[in-house]
Order: structure tokens, then sequence, then C-alpha cells
């Protein structure tokens, strides 16, 4: 009997957790004014098969206000219960008649026999200002909808989201400023530009405009939830809001490669050299080579490969380029990171990336492309040198003579010139000769350089050449140089306190150039080699979280000052190495 009734409670209990209805209202602000609008929403959500809606939500008295209103239906399949949710949203553009406390009612509905009803809600609602009129409110009669075609995608897969704005005076969308999200770890937004922006004719009387096309990536499974777009009017006449959207989050399929980065679209990767002409790699000579992610998806720096380290070679921390964009296929470009590459050892290097694989949610399999490999021949001095012809040899021989030789002032104004017939046997005879002496003479340089090569010294680095030309002296004179990072900081200074968010990584771009240049010149390495030489690896891995910061933080539709201000803390602090 125990064992009976044990049964039956854990049956209900399970079907109690499986189904289940929740029913709610809520509102953008508690106070408002008259000929002010707020946006009022009710929210139905039925979790499960066994539930049927007995009848349609009964709406609360709107009688104190003029309204509008739009309502949308959804259905979703939660990827932890497994279980099917039908969601039905109202939401409303609440114009209050009066000033006074007022109280928006209860809404209801029967599920299963059962009445639910939704808590009320009180509205402060003040007079409307007294310089203000109500036909000239840009927002009156205006209310916004954010609408996502794609209701369930995997984790790490793009979404794109439209945002609508719907007036029934045209003129109302001039009002409109650009749009804001909230900043959440659960999903990054990046505007789509480019888009249409004509005005069409829509229900009731009212017009409609596309004012923001974004692409949503979630970074986690489940049912997420975006909330309201944010869209403030001109003249400090408040803002308006969309409706939130829920979007079904699916885990990414078992059987991920090993070394799967969360890469989620279509890709390619490739390594090539950047120095196109480069023959010759000489040990303990750096050269350029660069890693291309292109493709479409949730394409972003921290997915692609990197460069495996090597005892055959010497790396760095790459250089990043996003040449990415947000489109309707969501975010597509190239990312690149380039790399300073110093060869360790004679011969044949094999630089290789990490394998690099991506998931293509179109046809919901996993693709391996493995690891990228580029083989390159190094050599050192001695090999450069005796690959060149004997020729080659006395050239370089002559050269270097005739440019330590004084050449005599021939005067030519009364040189009379004699054709001579006969060959000049003698000349051709101390020609041989002449070209036999410096034969001889390059053979026993080439002796004396081979003895000195196992005692050679090192020259000192701060020894200035003297100047021989024009190009000589711009070299010296850009080594004399000195970074101004005093100037950088003021300047990105003035631009937080501007809010010009595009002006303010527009001049950390141009410091950073500057500083890749500053440290190239000086030291023979990048900036990022030249902190860890310098500081340490603590100090780079300061310099890495600021550049991940930047990268998040550049694209994102809205930033703040106090972001700004957090970003600019950090370059201070990472570049008072200078």
């Amino acid at each position: 009997m125990i064992r009976k009734n044990l049964y039956i409670l854990f049956l209900l209990t399970s079907v109690f957790s499986l189904a289940q209805v929740n029913f709610y209202s809520e509102s953008n602000t508690k106070e408002s004014k008259v000929n002010s609008p707020l946006v009022f929403t009710v929210v139905l959500e039925i979790f499960g098969e066994d539930l049927i809606q007995e009848t349609p939500i009964k709406l609360p008295d709107f009688s104190k206000f003029n309204y509008e209103y739009a309502s949308e239906q959804n259905t979703f399949i939660d990827p932890v219960k497994k279980i099917r949710i039908n969601q039905m949203v109202y939401q409303f553009s609440l114009d209050p008649k009066q000033a006074g406390n007022i109280k928006i009612g209860s809404a209801l509905v029967k599920v299963n026999g059962k009445m639910y009803k939704t808590e009320p809600i009180d509205i402060v609602v003040k007079d409307a200002d007294k310089k203000s009129v109500a036909a000239n409110t840009p927002g009156k009669n205006m209310y916004l909808q954010m609408q996502v075609d794609d209701r369930e995608v995997y984790k790490d897969e793009p979404v794109v989201a439209v945002l609508k704005a719907f007036s029934r005076n045209i003129s109302g969308f001039r009002h409109l400023e650009t749009s804001k999200f909230g900043y959440s770890k659960k999903y990054v937004i990046r505007s789509i530009a480019n888009f249409d922006e004509s005005i069409e004719d829509s229900e009731n009387n009212y017009s409609s405009q596309v004012i923001g096309m974004f692409v949503i990536v979630p970074k986690v499974a489940g049912i997420m939830e975006v909330p309201p777009a944010e869209v403030p009017l001109t003249g400090n006449h408040g803002s308006l809001y969309s409706n939130k959207v829920k979007i079904n989050v699916k885990k990414l399929p078992d059987g991920a490669p090993k070394g799967f980065k969360d890469a989620v679209g279509n890709y390619n990767v490739k390594v090539e050299l950047i120095d196109k002409g480069k023959e010759n790699f000489e040990i303990n000579k750096a050269f350029n080579v660069a890693v291309k992610l292109t493709g479409s998806g949730n394409l972003s720096p921290s997915i692609i490969p990197k460069i495996l380290p090597s005892a055959d070679y010497e790396t760095f921390e790459p250089k990043i380029i996003n040449n990415s964009k947000a489109t309707t296929e969501g975010i597509e470009g190239v990312v690149e990171a380039q790399y300073v590459i110093i060869p360790k050892k004679r011969g044949d290097i094999n630089i290789a990336t990490e394998a690099f694989s991506y998931f293509n949610p179109k046809e919901e399999k996993y693709f391996d492309l493995g690891s990228q490999n580029l083989i390159l021949k190094t050599v050192n001095a001695q090999d450069i040198a005796n690959a060149k012809s004997t020729m080659q040899k006395v050239n370089e021989y002559t050269n270097t003579v005739l440019e330590k030789v004084d050449s005599p002032v021939i005067n030519t104004q009364n040189l009379k010139i004699t054709e001579h017939k006969s060959f000049n046997w003698k000349g051709m005879i101390g020609n041989l000769i002449i070209v036999g002496m410096m034969s001889l003479a390059l053979i026993y340089f080439n002796k004396k350089i081979r003895e000195r090569k196992s005692r050679k010294i090192v020259t000192d680095q701060n020894k200035v050449a003297p100047v021989a030309n024009i190009a000589e002296t711009e070299s010296l004179l850009r080594s004399q140089e000195q970074l101004d990072i005093r100037s950088y900081i003021n300047y990105l200074r003035k631009k937080r306190d501007q809010n010009d968010s595009a002006g303010f990584f527009g001049a950390l771009s141009e410091l950073q150039n500057d500083a890749e240049n500053y440290t190239e010149e000086h030291f023979g390495t990048d900036f990022p080699g030249y902190l860890k030489n310098t500081l340490g690896s603590g100090h780079l891995e300061a310099y890495k979280m600021l550049m991940s910061k930047v990268q998040m933080e550049k694209y994102s539709p809205f930033i703040s000052q106090e972001k700004l201000s957090e970003i600019l803390k950090d370059i201070e602090q990472v570049y008072q190495v200078f």
C-alpha cells in the first residue's frame, strides 16, 4: 500500500513539473504623464501538451487610456525538459487620459478548468508639461515591435532580429534615435548596416519602418530572453520600448571533433606568408605569417586557430585584424591573425596551426579541417654567401673598391677623341691582370672572413653608423624620436568626455599602429613582444585582455561613457611602458 501511494505521489509530481502555466503582466514604468504613452505587456505561457486553454485572455479595463496594441503567438520546445511551450504575448501602448493614481486591473484566462489571473499594477500619472503640446509629442501614437523569424537555433548560431516602428504620423519616424540593448553575457549583438528603411503601410491606419536590424549570437543553451530594445526620442521626450523576444537555444550535438572551439557556421582557414616577395628565410631574422579565417556564422577573433609553439621557431602574440561585418546571413568576412616568426634552425621548418573544426547548422554536422601547415626552408649567412655566383662576388667586390677610390675630374672641353682602328692588346692584357688580382683578393678576404666567423663579436647596438645619405639620415632621425603617449591619452580622454566612441576607437587604432612601428624601429619586435621582454608575461596578459575588451565593445550597438572610462584606464596601464 505504501509503495502504491509513493508511486501515485511521484506520478503527480512529474506531471506537475512538466505541465504548468505562467501568466503575468508588466509595465515599463510605474510613473507617467498625460499624453506620455507607457508600454504594458501581458504574457501567457503554457508548458506541456496536457494543458488546454479553454477561454480567450480577458484583458483589463483600459477605459482611462487611449491605447493601441499588437499581439503574437509562438511555440517552443524546451531543450532541457523536452516539453512544448505555447506562448501568447499582448503589448499595449497606453496613453493616460487624466492625471491621478490609475490601477490597471488583472487579466484572466481559464486553463484546464482553473482560472488564472495577473497581478494588478498601480500607475501614478502626472499632469503633462505646460510647454508641451499633445499633438506635437513625438512618441504619441507610436510603438515598437521586435521580430525574429527563426525562434529555434543552436548555441552560437546567429539569428537576425528586425526592429520595426509603427506610427500614425509619418513625421514621427524623424524623432527616433539609435536603438539600445542592455549588456548580457548570454548573447552578443551586432548591428546590421545598409538595410531597407523605406516606409510601408500597415494595419489600423499605421505606417511602419524598419529602424534596426541586428545579429544576435546566443552563448548559452535553453530558453533565452532578449530584453526590449530602447529607442530614445529627440528633444528629451523619453523613449519607446519594444517587446521581449524569447529564443529556443539548442545544445550542439554530441560528437564534436577534438579541439572544437564553438565555431558555428561555414568557414575556411589557411596560413600564408605576408611577405610575398621574400626568398631567403635566414636564421634569427624575422618574417611575417598570417592565419586567415574566412566565412560566415559567429565569426570572431576568439575562434581563429593559433600557431602552435615549436623549438624550430619563436613567435609572439599576433596582431588581430577583424574585417567582419554583420549581415542577414550572420557575421561574415575575414579575421586575420598576423604573427612574427623567428626561425631557430637551419633546414625545413613546419609552421603549423591548431586543428580547426566547425559545426554547420544548415547541414547539422561537424566539419574537421585539421591543422594548416606552411613549410619553409631556412638558411644561414654562409648558405647565402655560397649561393652567389663568382661574377656576383666580383661585382660586389668591384663596387666596394670603386666606392673607396677618389675618381679624378676629367676636363673634356678640349678633349679630342681619336678613333683607333687597330686592336689594343696592351689594354686587353692589363684588364685581365686587374681581374685576376681582384679574384685573388676576393679569395683572400673570404678566407679571412671564415677564420673570424667563430670569434665574431656582436656590434654594440647603441653605436650609430656614420650618416652617408638622405635615407640613412631619415632613419637616424626616426630612431631618435620618442613616442608621445601622453598626447594620445589626452586625446582619448577628450573623446571619452564627448562620448564619441567612434573617434575613441579610431584614436586607439592610431596609437596601436604607432606603438607597433616604434617598437619595430627601436627594438626589432612588435609591441606585444616588447611588453613581454620588458615587463614580463603579466603585462602581456593585461594587453591581451585589453584587446579582447576593445574587440567586444567596438562593435556594440551602445557604449556608455563609463565603459569608455574603464577601457581608457586599462590603456594607461598598458602603455605606461613608454
